[in-house]
């Protein structure tokens, strides 16, 4: 079998391509995930919806969330060290339910 010509590709130039009108872009506002946090009764509200629905994924990541924007003054006030916090809210951490209690105690009052 004899092997076929095929046709070169044809280059590619963007001087070629239409130009296109578009609307104006919408304006979008910067959102600060720290200032959702911020706000106790929120993170008390999902917190306690993860719990109910029985996902402690979602626990650990709303608690992890929280805890980055306030993670000193939780550890602090838990009377822990900060590397503590950040360890036992970790995918490698295994906190006892001792230490989830003094940091969600802090950190929900």
């Amino acid at each position: 079998m004899t092997k076929k010509k095929t046709s070169k590709k044809q280059p590619f130039c963007f001087e070629d391509m239409p130009i296109v009108k578009t609307k104006k872009a919408a304006v979008l506002s910067k959102h600060k995930s720290a200032d959702f946090f911020k706000s106790h009764e929120k993170v008390a509200i999902a917190l306690l919806q993860s719990l109910e629905e029985n996902d402690a994924g979602a626990y650990l990541e709303i608690l992890d969330a929280y805890l980055k924007a306030n993670r000193a003054k939780v550890a602090r006030q838990a009377d822990l060290s900060r590397t503590t916090v950040q360890k036992a809210l970790s995918r490698e951490g295994n906190p006892t339910i001792r230490t989830i209690a003094k940091i969600v105690h802090q950190s929900v009052i």
